[in-house]
């Protein structure tokens, strides 16, 4: 699958405004729950947070479990987003009284990467929407907060002031998936599958989940933060902070 130069396959969803309907502050959780939330231990590394956050993602993302997982879903994506930054999970685990627990738990690891360049952490995404910029794509076109100014990408009108405190957007659009009866003709002839019509595809609708992190800059490509199974093209977006 190519990944640069060939335009998104979405499609506009009309007449739906699912996503109006999620602005605002998202659901906070306390201090403590975080690492349980995700499932894994306090001395976690980068790649059992990653598992962790895509088997979860994969299970409560609305788009398959259904608009009531809304909630859930925007609570592990704020615990991940504070556990995977180094200096925001520093901050919590000293807050929940977890420092001393971390650090013995994380000593070998911080050993072997001492020799490692340093790179700034950066700011996780606030566990806020930017309603603006959230709801159907058929929408959020005629407003002008995205376009489609390059193939491949979506471009994402931020605002200075949005691009500088950072949040969450969902944006919902019908994508290409290769057929799941037939497999796109890979796995057994396309034509005659009652499921696809021996197109090789399906479309269905989904809810990109953006976190946007504050001080993003403009040219940044933002990707979702889980996708559908069998999608024939990825959906990305490139930042543009509107002057």
């Amino acid at each position: 699958m190519q990944d640069a130069g060939l335009a998104v396959p979405l499609r506009i969803v009309h007449g739906r405004d699912d996503c109006f309907t999620l602005a605002g502050a998202m659901p906070s959780l306390p201090i403590d729950d975080y690492y349980e939330l995700l499932g894994v231990d306090v001395g976690a590394d980068d790649a059992a947070l990653r598992q962790a956050w895509r088997r979860l993602a994969a299970q409560w993302h609305p788009d398959r479990a259904g608009v009531a997982a809304t909630g859930r879903f925007q609570q592990i994506a704020a615990a991940y987003e504070v556990l995977s930054d180094p200096l925001a999970r520093a901050a919590y685990d000293r807050r929940s009284g977890r420092g001393a627990r971390s650090r013995a738990s994380s000593a070998a690891s911080a050993a072997s990467s001492a020799a490692a360049p340093v790179r700034p952490a950066r700011r996780s995404a606030p566990a806020v929407m930017l309603s603006r910029l959230c709801g159907p794509i058929d929408l959020l076109f005629i407003s002008g907060a995205v376009r489609l100014d390059e193939p491949g990408y979506i471009t994402l009108a931020l605002r200075p002031e949005e691009a500088a405190q950072g949040g969450m957007i969902t944006i919902s659009m019908y994508v290409d998936l290769w057929c799941p009866a037939c497999g796109g003709g890979r796995t057994r002839p396309a034509a005659g599958c009652r499921r696809c019509a021996g197109a090789g595809t399906v479309e269905e609708l989904f809810s990109a989940w953006l976190a946007v992190p504050p001080g993003v800059g403009a040219g940044e490509v933002l990707v979702p933060s889980a996708e559908l199974p069998g999608m024939v093209e990825r959906v990305r977006f490139r930042v543009r902070v509107a002057g």
